[in-house]
């Protein structure tokens, strides 16, 4: 197996640093692009003596639709460690390829005794080199002998596509927020476009007792308590302009919480997108002798094809039988017929069906009641 050339670690337009600041985050990409970006996170890894192994994996599933591409692939690792990068020694592969023997961090940031660095890559030739799948895997070696964290991993997603267009930024660093404090940071859309605005990201909280507040343009828009580790957050339906303020609120009531929120990685999008709409026109239970079976009529009342969709009958909260469902263009119509074991079945009118349907990275679903 051979390296990566170096072009897959994203050094272009960033320096290498140590920072003795509590507030470092690189605008890594930006732009309009027909189609839609998405951040998946996974984690954590911790490796070292105290944990008992020096090198584990992280798994990520990515949806693969049907109706469009992945155009890019970005991974990015978060690690917090005791020593300076250049004494960090480890060894990296995402899907079987290995990527670096080197720690080469595009950012670190200093906070008490510890070192927090963002370490970024551009795996697209991967994907392309050993193909598309689902279930992408990053593993990592550790050659040292203290601590070595990976509070997340995550990958930002590029999907090209006909039927959706995007205007977003994505950042990477460190936002180190002391407890009492609030921090702001500024960061603008290429193009307002019309659509429906949303802001992803994730944090990392150190402490149960610490509360966090985002605000956008001066809007209160996610509250955060009594959790630990990273925290992916998703807000949608969010007001996004050409220049935002994006502040973060640190608040506890405990006085001996002395650790910072890190807020790591911001993705904020406007996307329009040609929707599908999988409506369930009317249901019905039917027994056949000792069988039973659902009946069941789907439309399609949206604006496009859904890249897949499933039928599901549940009882009492048990998914009892399932059925994949044809990829319906705009107004088409389908009956479907699903037999269910007639034991499984319910007698307290708890049994409904859900027809569940995907586009691009997201998901959608409808459900009715069987009387």
């Amino acid at each position: 197996m051979r390296f990566l050339p170096n072009i897959m670690i994203l050094n272009k337009g960033f320096h290498i640093m140590v920072s003795k600041t509590i507030n470092e985050m690189l605008t890594v990409k930006k732009g309009v692009i027909n189609g839609e970006v998405t951040l998946i996170s996974s984690g954590p890894l911790k490796l070292g003596v105290t944990y008992g192994s020096k090198s584990g994996s992280i798994p990520f599933q990515v949806p693969l639709p049907s109706n469009a591409k992945i155009k890019e692939l970005t991974l990015e690792i978060a690690v917090t460690h005791s020593s300076e990068p250049h004494n960090v020694k480890w060894r990296v592969w995402f899907n079987g390829f290995p990527l670096t023997r080197e720690f080469k961090p595009q950012i670190t940031v200093e906070a008490k005794d510890k070192f927090f660095s963002k370490v970024l890559f551009d795996v697209t030739p991967v994907l392309q080199a050993k193909g598309f799948r689902e279930e992408l895997i990053l593993a990592i070696k550790y050659d040292g002998n203290e601590n070595l964290i990976v509070d997340h991993a995550n990958l930002i997603v590029t999907y090209e596509a006909s039927e959706a267009k995007s205007s977003y930024i994505y950042c990477s660093g460190a936002i180190l927020v002391p407890p009492q404090t609030s921090v702001k940071y500024p960061f603008e859309i290429s193009e307002l476009i019309k659509g429906f605005g949303e802001l992803r990201g994730v944090m990392i909280v150190s402490s149960k007792l610490s509360e966090t507040k985002i605000f956008l343009n001066g809007k209160n828009v996610y509250n955060a308590a009594n959790i630990t580790g990273a925290e992916e957050f998703y807000i949608e339906n969010i007001d996004l302009k050409p220049k935002n303020i994006l502040e973060i609120q640190h608040e506890t009531s405990n006085i001996q919480v002395r650790d910072y929120v890190n807020l790591s990685t911001i993705l904020a999008t406007i996307t329009y997108m040609l929707k599908p709409k999988l409506d369930i026109i009317n249901a019905k239970l039917e027994s056949q002798g000792e069988k039973e079976k659902v009946v069941a009529t789907i439309k399609n009342n949206g604006a496009s094809k859904p890249d897949k969709a499933w039928l599901l009958v549940i009882d009492t909260g048990v998914v009892v039988s399932r059925q994949r469902l044809p990829e319906l263009a705009p107004g088409e119509e389908i009956q479907i017929e699903i037999p269910c074991k007639k034991q499984m079945l319910t007698k307290h009118g708890l049994m409904f069906i859900r027809v569940v349907w995907t586009k691009l990275s997201r998901t959608f679903t409808s459900e009715m009641r069987l009387s």
